[in-house]
């Protein structure tokens, strides 16, 4: 399940590490203030489109930035990590997360439970 809170205070982080206004941050992102208002007060959900918008804008920052606890930023994640100098699969490394992004723009979190 997608964790709103973990997204939004993401999003709060950002703002605030950018030294942005809500209002500011709607125009980085080319977004109406009405949004991301309404996001940061908890009334509407963000969006894919809008996260996308964001990650867009921001160049240090990802998609599993908003939705894994354990990623802090893009220097931290590393997708290669799933293969070796080889391009063979790494047996040590095991997939602990995948998302199912939808037409709808709409996704959904899967976690391994190992």
């Amino acid at each position: 399940m997608i964790n709103n809170e973990l997204i939004v205070s993401r999003i709060k982080k950002l703002i605030d590490d950018n030294k942005l206004t809500p209002s500011s941050f709607a125009k980085k992102i080319e977004s109406k203030r009405a949004n991301v208002s309404h996001i940061l007060s908890g009334r509407n959900k963000p969006s894919l489109n809008f996260l996308i918008k964001i990650v867009d804008s921001f160049d240090d920052i990802s998609l599993d930035w908003f939705i894994n606890e354990e990623v802090k930023s893009l220097e931290e994640y590393d997708g290669s990590a799933y293969l070796n100098k080889n391009n063979k699969e790494d047996n040590t490394k095991k997939i602990k997360t995948i998302v199912h992004f939808y037409e709808n723009g709409t996704f959904k979190l899967f976690k391994n439970s190992n």
